[in-house]
């Protein structure tokens, strides 16, 4: 009897064992919504385990859950609507895709929170960077520029920044897949250190979004995520060569991707050259040559209950400054030649950044925990009259952690609660001829916590964030004794999200704080690469500001309709007024405080896809906004009003080519009258763009986008541009040609 016993429990637990085993698999189904029948190649990835999955022939696949009781999906196929779902336990799941008619954003979740976008009241822009780069722009700056209610301020083609309603450099912060990005991005002629290389989206949050990225995000967050990994067996190449007319400039990329079960691999390399960049006279604009150098790679790995991720990217630019000059007398024929060069000639700066991040997530029943550290450095080298002695040499390190607790404490209420917190290091090299900031500490930490509650139709989101910065420079400056500063805040956000049958709601309220900048308190000379003679204001106070933001999103079967209006309420806003005064022939400005400004206006997106005809589509886009700041006119560089419409039309030739993407974007930049004191208004002008792109089927893998930029070679300067000081035209008619090869092959 006790034999029998013991035969009957041992064949119980081997059945519970296989029985676990078989479960630990879940079957995913994907089918058409409208015949039930199977789609192949359609891809899940999972975003908790960062993996890839694509479906077979029969519209199945198969992935194994750790520990979290949850998973969220994302689920897209060429030609049907995405979709973003949640997997909560079940042993098969069935999808049903729609045929796709239009989708003006990328169904996906917020990278810093794994949120639905129609889940978050904060309106998120979420592009894919392909789509934003089919025009084959020259930097990051202008990749984003594309977005509504995002600009660049740009000295020439080397150097651009993102502008976001109005704001820009510190006040906008930057992170790549959770990692803060810190370039000595105060300085007018300091670039982004960020290329498209291994990039797959961009997310923009417009206003203060202090809650999740710390102090300084009063104007806003841009969000890189990288491109997914390769699907596991598989080996994943893509090569990229691109050629640009008016710079006869060459960019080269190349990206090697691989998977096994359990871990995932990504190398990347990229080089740009570029001469200097044609005017619409001919002539070219002096000095404006650069080139960039681009490393990258990531290395993601699954244990039984975690994900871990490493990364590293290396960026190093070498860039003219185009209108520099020490020469009072110097007049806008100075900068124009005859001659188009390549060779870098004084003055010229040297970007050279590493950026290193460790992410590591646990994941149990109902929670999530992830920590990250990383290290950033940039270097900053400007050569100005002599290529031995450096006129400015500057390195900055930061040292930056984040640890956050994700909580699901009913099917309805979620929390996310963290610390963050950040160690900067900026020093000036002993044989630089000039100092901009002085060498200087800064300490960041924070904590927050933010908490979601689903009822129904409705969405609720609230937190708040506390914040301590501590700011030390090392030595005097400028006259001013060593400087040692506490700056602290409160931040907190409200909002909510209603879903009717056919549009979204969303309201909502938040704050954000910012500490004034070394270079605002203390610089007292010459920024020879912004073309300013700046001086700062030791007495300068923290930035608060206060945003009010409304979305509606109304969705028809072919129609979509997005109005996004908005309120920035500023105190204490830090601005660089220019006066009426130069020296040496560079312009003087001030940094000065305005107690109380408002930024207003709005974003609206339209998206129209005619039934009768399947492959063409309308989009059209108007950005606004203005600034009012009392009774005097004190707040400069406010953007263009602008007015963006693309038609985008789809042609099939068969089994062997296909045309798609043959896109044509107007975009008309209003006249800005709004101007600050002695700061010149910019007339309107008209940009006229066409790309195409011819896509070889079967086993070729070869594609070849071509167009043309600025197609009625218009004289334009844009009201955000640098040049403007020196009444420098933007660059003329250009025509752009780039080659694509992809190939993957499932590993044996």
């Amino acid at each position: 009897m006790q034999v029998y016993k013991m035969v009957r429990n041992f064949l119980v637990i081997i059945t519970l064992f296989f029985t676990l085993s078989l479960n630990a698999q879940i079957i995913v189904k994907v089918n058409d919504s409208s015949n039930n029948t199977p789609i192949k190649g359609a891809q899940i990835y999972v975003f908790e385990l960062d993996q890839i999955f694509y479906t077979n022939s029969s519209g199945k696949t198969l992935f194994t859950p750790g520990k979290l009781s949850e998973y969220q999906l994302r689920v897209y196929a060429t030609g049907y609507e995405g979709k973003v779902l949640t997997w909560g336990g079940e042993s098969t799941l069935s999808i049903s895709l729609l045929s796709s008619h239009i989708d003006l954003h990328e169904v996906t979740l917020s990278g810093s929170i794994l949120q639905r976008q129609d889940q978050n009241p904060f309106h998120i822009e979420t592009r894919k960077i392909s789509d934003l780069a089919i025009h084959a722009p020259m930097n990051m700056g202008e990749v984003l520029a594309k977005i509504p209610g995002v600009y660049q301020s740009s000295l020439g083609n080397g150097i651009s920044k993102p502008v976001i309603r109005g704001m820009q450099g510190m006040r906008i912060v930057s992170l790549v897949n959770g990692l803060r990005i810190e370039g000595q991005q105060w300085g007018g002629d300091h670039g982004m250190g960020m290329a498209e290389l291994g990039l797959g989206s961009v997310e923009v949050i417009k206003g203060p979004s202090s809650l999740l990225y710390g102090a300084d995000a009063l104007g806003g967050v841009i969000y890189y995520n990288d491109d997914v990994y390769a699907p596991a067996k598989v080996h994943d190449i893509q090569l990229q060569t691109l050629y640009n007319s008016n710079t006869r400039g060459l960019v080269n990329r190349a990206i090697y991707k691989t998977s096994g079960k359990k871990w995932r691999l990504m190398l990347g390399g990229s080089y740009s050259d570029h001469a200097d960049f044609k005017l619409p006279s001919g002539l070219y604009a002096k000095n404006s040559r650069f080139d960039e150098n681009v490393l990258k790679s990531s290395f993601s790995f699954n244990a039984k209950n975690s994900v871990h991720h490493l990364r590293y990217t290396f960026n190093r630019m070498i860039t003219g400054i185009p209108g520099h000059t020490h020469d009072s007398l110097a007049t806008f024929a100075d900068f124009q030649v005859e001659e188009q060069r390549r060779r870098y000639e004084l003055p010229a700066q040297f970007f050279s950044n590493n950026y290193f991040s460790s992410e590591n997530k646990w994941f149990f029943k109902k929670s999530e925990l992830m920590a990250l550290v990383g290290f950033t450095s940039n270097q900053l080298i400007e050569y100005d009259e002599k290529v031995t002695i450096p006129s400015l040499s500057m390195t900055l390190n930061n040292y930056l952690y984040t640890v956050k607790w994700t909580k699901k404490w009913t099917p309805q209420l979620k929390s996310v609660t963290g610390i963050q917190g950040m160690y900067q290091m900026n020093s000036n090299a002993t044989n630089a001829t000039d100092t901009l900031i002085p060498n200087s500490n800064t300490l960041d930490n924070g904590a927050f916590t933010i908490w979601i509650l689903e009822r129904n139709k409705w969405n609720f989101q609230g937190g708040l964030r506390y914040d301590i910065r501590s700011l030390v420079s090392l030595h005097s400056f400028n006259g001013n004794d060593k400087l040692s500063r506490l700056y602290q805040g409160v931040n907190a956000s409200v909002g909510s999200i209603y879903k009717g049958k056919n549009y979204l709601i969303k309201q909502a309220v938040s704050t954000g704080f910012r500490a004034p900048h070394l270079t605002e308190l203390l610089s007292n000379g010459f920024h020879h690469g912004a073309l300013r003679f700046e001086i700062g204001d030791i007495d300068l106070k923290p930035e608060r500001a206060s945003q009010y933001d409304f979305t509606l999103e109304w969705n028809k079967e072919h129609l979509v309709l997005i109005v996004n209006p908005f309120v920035n309420f500023i105190q204490n806003y830090v601005y660089l007024q220019p006066m009426d005064s130069m020296v040496e022939g560079i312009k003087v400005f001030e940094y000065r405080q305005q107690d109380q400004v408002l930024f207003y206006g709005a974003d609206i997106g339209i998206h129209y896809h005619p039934h009768f005809a399947h492959k063409l589509h309308f989009e059209s886009s108007i950005s606004y906004v203005n600034a009012f700041s009392g009774f005097d006119s004190s707040i400069s560089l406010i953007p263009q009003p602008r007015l963006s419409n693309t038609i985008r039309f789809d042609l099939n030739f068969g089994k062997f080519v296909k045309i798609k993407d043959l896109t044509l974007t107007h975009t008309y930049f209003m006249a800005q009258n709004n101007v600050a004191n002695n700061e010149k208004p910019s007339s309107a002008y008209n940009l006229l763009d066409f790309s195409g792109t011819l896509q070889f089927l079967k086993k070729s893998n070869l594609s070849m986008n071509a167009g043309i930029k600025n197609i009625l070679n218009e004289e334009y300067i844009d009201h955000l541009s640098r040049l403007k000081n020196i009444e420098m035209y933007a660059p003329s008619r250009t025509f752009f040609i780039s080659l694509k090869w992809h190939f993957n092959n499932a590993t044996q």
